[in-house]
């Protein structure tokens, strides 16, 4: 049986690659779980700075798995319930993580595969790409990835994409802010690639600090939110790695930084 994903650590890059082309990467139960653990083995090794994520296959993740929806109306409402709560658990890791995650969409991220891609800090799409919460096709709304998508594009237009389903490129995606940059697709994982290991060059204390800054006061009040921030400037200045940096950018040379 093949792997659900991929896991590859090279370059101070966890390389996490959803390896299930013949459902369209579909997010049922057993490759979300899988998702999970990884992501925490990538945030939680000492050789990983950032983490990379695309898929094998014409699609990136087509969301929710159709076959699974349909055993669904058997359950009762406390079955599917507990089931869902595994779809809650990935989404809430993503808005936690503390390492940069870039994500390489190669092909459809629809309803929950763009859900994943609007949970990244940096997104590289193919011009193959394409993106929508098309949840309301079939009967349903995007619930779970909700606020990942208006956190990360806005109240107004997550509401657009999930009252008309519609389906858009990566150009039309590229202006609504869930994706960074759109590349020829051929070269998709080398450009992504690049900026991963560009990413991971840097101090791994700076961004463990920040995201954690970052996702701390996602719903903090505004002035607390700058207090809470100023506390953790504190921390980040008392660290080996600034140290490290400032040095090295005085005597102009490459930093080797120390995690700590």
């Amino acid at each position: 049986m093949e792997n659900q994903l991929i896991f590859e650590i090279k370059s101070n890059v966890a390389n996490i690659t959803l390896n299930q082309p013949k459902s369209r990467n579909a997010l049922d139960e057993k490759l979300t779980l899988e998702l999970i653990k990884t992501l925490k083995k990538a945030e939680e090794s000492k050789d990983v700075t950032a983490i990379l994520l695309t898929a094998n296959g014409d699609s990136f993740s087509a969301g929710g798995d159709l076959r699974e929806f349909r055993e669904k109306i058997k359950q009762s409402s406390l079955q599917v319930y507990d089931e869902g709560k595994y779809s809650a658990e990935l989404f809430k890791k993503l808005e936690s993580i503390r390492k940069p995650l870039i994500g390489a969409i190669n092909g459809a991220a629809f309803g929950g595969g763009c859900g994943l891609a609007c949970a990244c800090h940096v997104v590289i799409a193919s011009d193959r790409a394409r993106f929508g919460l098309t949840e309301i096709r079939l009967g349903l709304f995007p619930m779970v990835i909700l606020p990942t998508v208006q956190r990360a594009i806005g109240y107004r237009k997550t509401m657009e994409m999930s009252i008309t389903g519609k389906i858009f490129n990566a150009n039309v995606a590229q202006e609504f802010g869930i994706v960074t940059k759109v590349v020829e697709h051929d070269s998709l994982l080398d450009e992504a690639w690049q900026v991963a290991t560009e990413i991971a060059s840097y101090s791994p204390v700076a961004y463990r600090i920040g995201l954690e800054g970052v996702n701390h006061v996602k719903n903090m009040e505004y002035t607390k939110a700058i207090d809470y921030l100023n506390t953790l400037r504190v921390v980040a200045f008392q660290t080996e790695d600034l140290l490290e940096g400032a040095n090295a950018f005085l005597e102009k040379r490459t930093p080797k930084w120390k995690g700590y």
